[in-house]
């Protein structure tokens, strides 16, 4: 099984493989009317968006996303995302409709933070440590609420490799795409 896993994965190949959840499950249960909730990594997110927003190929790696901060749309009955109340698209990034938890201010902080922590040599510790960390942290805890106890993380027990038994034990199912 092991040997099937790419040791990589372009955005090309993320494209392929989120389209195919997007058009399964995804689309599916946004016309139903449900409420979808999407996290993933950086190039998995940014295909979706591209595909959402339709960004251009040359333009989608100008595309930074930041880490663990939700983006909300609204969608039209085409699934394309409505324009902002302002008719902008937001400051954070300059591509998208949707609106940031926390606002473009606050995201465009993170990203220029997150540039910072990356590419700039001269920066010796880690950014994300300290009171700005704390005040995101104390912000976000005030507009959603602490988490309860039942949604904090689980793990697999070490040495368990049976990740299908600990998935029939949660109780939101993952869906399976055929």
């Amino acid at each position: 099984m092991l040997e099937k896993i790419p040791p990589s994965e372009s955005l090309k190949d993320t494209m392929a493989r989120s389209s195919v959840y997007w058009d399964k499950i995804i689309s599916p249960s946004l016309r139903e009317g449900k409420t979808v909730l999407v996290v993933g990594h950086e190039n998995n997110l940014r295909s979706l968006i591209m595909k959402l927003e339709n960004i251009d190929e040359k333009d989608i790696i100008n595309l930074s996303l930041p880490r663990a901060v939700p983006l909300a749309y609204r969608l039209d009955e085409n699934l394309k995302p409505k324009p902002r109340a302002d008719g902008s698209l937001d400051e954070a990034t300059g591509f998208l409709n949707g609106a940031w938890l926390g606002g473009d201010g606050a995201v465009a902080k993170i990203l220029d933070r997150d540039h910072d922590q990356v590419y700039d040599t001269n920066v010796t510790e880690n950014l994300e440590l300290g009171t700005e960390r704390d005040s995101w942290r104390n912000w976000t805890e005030f507009a959603i609420g602490k988490p309860a106890p039942e949604m904090k993380a689980k793990g697999c027990v070490a040495g368990d490799d049976d990740l299908s038994k600990h998935l029939s034990k949660m109780k939101t199912k993952v869906p399976k795409i055929p």
